[in-house]
């Protein structure tokens, strides 16, 4: 993290579109010590405003998060405890804090998570963790949202928690309790809803297709949705009213409704929609030429795989060294390998229906995660320290302060990039030989 704090100060970029600077004054570490710190001018006041008064999620201010609320309780709190402190009431960034811890637990979560994960099949040293969360960093998922209010960090988090159900609770005689804690995670990020997915898929497939497995498939779906209603519950008894801007504003993942006028497709939609949300589903005025909006079958895989393609010319670094991994190194654990194509597949393919493509942010969300994770497992197979070293500084320099993916130049080579290439030609070299000796020993 403070790479990655450090590199904003000395490379100041454009963010564009909604995001930008704000520059702050602290002066209990150093006379005057002035830093950038990056802001959302669409979403900072009202993040902010959820972070003093939680009820505020519920208000027409704050109600286009109402969809998050486990997320903005975190920073809530938090807020809440530094303001009892003299040190952070007279600080003018303690929102701003609040939330940057909130990632920070998140994050600290999300790879301890994973590290166990990968102790099950690899010995994982010191040096292994440190590259690890630093490959997790650098990440410009990791590196453009740590410092903002955004709770697309999780988009990553579900990707190992969807990994981990599988490794833990997959073969569990109840399935009940997973599937509702899945149900709670959703209220942090909807994209949670995939762990529900991909573990009930593999549950399903992992034993015999009969009435009782396809009866606990069922239950278990319904106990997904459990924790949400109570939430919607609790919002309508208190006098306020459900809001959710993605669906009504956006139209996400709801428009695919509007090709289930039949039939079990119908009837889920109407059993999982909200009423005034189900009659959004024929609305057609999302359709904007103005906007982002990819929301016909099959124009969604045409724009999400353009999203794809763009993210891969983007992340090119980490898409060579997978390459390379793929080429001249062993395979991952066919257990875990399994567990992640899966979760891998299903977390694209759901992307794929958002109907609203924003310059790559989705595509990074889904398809950068993945291969970020891929990363990681192979980082973690390897036996070889140089190979491991050089893979680490690669990333370290080719990732570092990349240009943000607003950014219409999609790619601007610094020194840092061309430091990286060495390091990449290096691993290329490294891998080759690491590959040729091991053959030579089986001959």
């Amino acid at each position: 993290m403070s790479l990655i704090f450090t590199a904003f100060q000395l490379r100041t970029q454009e963010l564009f579109i909604c995001d930008d600077y704000n520059i702050y004054t602290f002066s209990k570490i150093l006379p005057n010590y002035n830093f950038v710190y990056p802001t959302s001018l669409c979403d900072d006041k009202v993040y902010f405003s959820i972070a003093e008064n939680f009820t505020n999620l519920f208000t027409e201010s704050g109600s286009q998060y109402q969809s998050r609320p486990l997320y903005v309780f975190i920073p809530f709190v938090i807020n809440n405890i530094l303001s009892n402190f003299s040190l952070f009431q007279e600080i003018s960034f303690i929102y701003e804090l609040s939330y940057l811890l909130t990632q920070f637990i998140i994050s600290v979560f999300t790879l301890n998570t994973l590290i166990n994960i990968l102790k099950k099949y690899y010995i994982i040293k010191n040096f292994d963790i440190f590259s690890i969360s630093l490959i997790y960093f650098m990440n410009p998922v990791q590196q453009f949202v740590m410092f903002t209010t955004s709770n697309g960090t999780l988009s990553f988090t579900m990707l190992v928690l969807s990994i981990y159900f599988l490794e833990k609770y997959l073969n569990n005689k109840n399935i009940i309790i997973v599937c509702f804690l899945i149900g709670i995670l959703f209220l942090a990020n909807r994209s949670f809803v995939v762990s529900l997915i991909v573990f009930l898929i593999m549950r399903l497939f992992t034993k015999k297709i009969n009435i009782k497995n396809l009866l606990e498939v069922f239950v278990g779906f319904i106990t997904f949705w459990i924790p949400i209603y109570i939430y919607r519950l609790i919002i309508r008894l208190n006098g306020y009213e459900v809001a959710d801007t993605n669906v009504i504003d956006y139209g996400q993942f709801i428009w695919v409704s509007k090709y289930f006028n039949s039939g079990i497709g119908f009837w889920a939609s109407k059993f999982v929609l909200s009423k005034d949300n189900f009659d959004l589903r024929l609305k057609t005025n999302w359709d904007s030429k103005d906007e982002w909006y990819c929301q016909s079958i099959p124009e969604n895989f045409i724009c999400y795989f353009e999203d794809i393609r763009l993210s891969s010319i983007y992340l090119f670094i980490p898409v060579f060294l997978i390459i390379f991994s793929i080429l001249f190194s062993k395979q991952i654990n066919s257990s875990l390998r399994k567990n992640f194509l899966i979760t891998s597949f299903v977390t694209m393919f759901f992307w794929s229906f958002i109907g609203w493509f924003p310059p790559l942010r989705f595509g990074l969300y889904s398809y950068g995660n993945v291969l970020m994770i891929l990363l990681i497992l192979y980082f973690s197979s390897f036996d070889n320290l140089y190979i491991k070293l050089s893979y680490t500084l690669t990333l370290l320099f080719g990732l570092l302060n990349i240009s943000h993916w607003n950014n219409p130049q999609l790619i601007e080579i610094t020194y840092l990039d061309n430091i990286g290439f060495i390091f990449l030609v290096l691993n290329f070299y490294l891998f080759v030989q690491n590959f040729r000796k091991k053959n030579n020993e089986k001959a």
